[in-house]
């Protein structure tokens, strides 16, 4: 990611928020006759260790009782949908279940050429922001698609979505394993369908993936996040023992 948005414009670092960050679609291709598609929810793209990978909270998919194949992420510039080979839910439960509340899905390696050709882009999550360094941020920017300004048009099938930038400044954190941030600016008037938002930490002047989205408190005009580092131990997790079953069975990956 750039190291400042002083690099850049904001219409330049939008619409490289725009790749990076997704509205949550869910597959509803039984239904064809009607508009195929649904959902609530944001997601995001990682890349580790060459992997590209879509994050996002399980509850966002429990409480829409839909499974990880259901998932789909839409780019704007082309029509391709991301396609995935493997994917790790880390809690299946109905409830956020604090630093647990993740599922991750990893994105076929033959087809990264063409969805960054097509605008995706995607956070280095080997560089994250430690929770150490949370205490030096200066902001918290937190990037995601509430469900006020979403819509469907079921004649033309366009799911129509608006990314929504909000600011936040670190306090205590309200729930074990989780950082809490307060939202100090504009916001959503609900907080429904930020689950899943990319959360990123302006700290010594550098922006750095912080975490992700997983429960709010719209009375007090809070977020809780799960913090970078443990997406990332678990990113190389699901790294590690993939190369483990592919040794057994005698293969490579590329």
């Amino acid at each position: 990611m750039q190291e400042s948005e002083e690099f850049m414009s904001s219409a330049e670092f939008v619409d490289m928020m725009l790749g990076q960050v997704h509205p949550v679609i869910l597959s509803n291709e039984q239904h064809s006759e009607h508009f195929s598609h649904h959902g609530v929810g944001t997601a995001f793209v990682l890349e580790y260790a060459g992997e590209l990978f879509v994050v996002t909270a399980q509850h966002v998919l429990n409480n829409q009782r839909a499974g990880h194949d259901e998932l789909r992420i839409l780019l704007r510039n082309a029509p391709l949908s991301v396609l995935f080979d493997q994917h790790a839910v880390f809690r299946d439960e109905s409830e956020p279940d604090l630093d647990s509340d993740l599922v991750i899905l990893r994105v076929v390696k033959s087809q990264h050429a063409a969805l960054f050709a097509a605008g995706l882009a995607s956070l280095d999550a080997a560089c994250c922001a430690e929770t150490e360094d949370f205490g030096r941020a200066d902001l918290f920017h937190v990037f995601g698609y509430p469900d006020e300004g979403r819509g469907y048009d079921y004649d033309h099938r366009v799911l129509d979505s608006q990314l929504h930038w909000l600011r936040g400044q670190l306090i205590a954190p309200g729930i074990p394993g989780l950082s809490t941030i307060k939202i100090v600016d504009d916001r959503p008037d609900d907080f429904r369908g930020m689950s899943g938002s990319v959360v990123i930490a302006d700290v010594d002047g550098v922006w750095r993936f912080a975490g992700m989205v997983t429960l709010a408190s719209e009375r007090n005009d809070l977020l809780n996040f799960i913090p970078a580092e443990k997406i990332a131990y678990n990113l190389n997790e699901m790294i590690l023992m993939d190369r483990v079953r592919l040794k057994k069975r005698g293969h490579h990956r590329p």
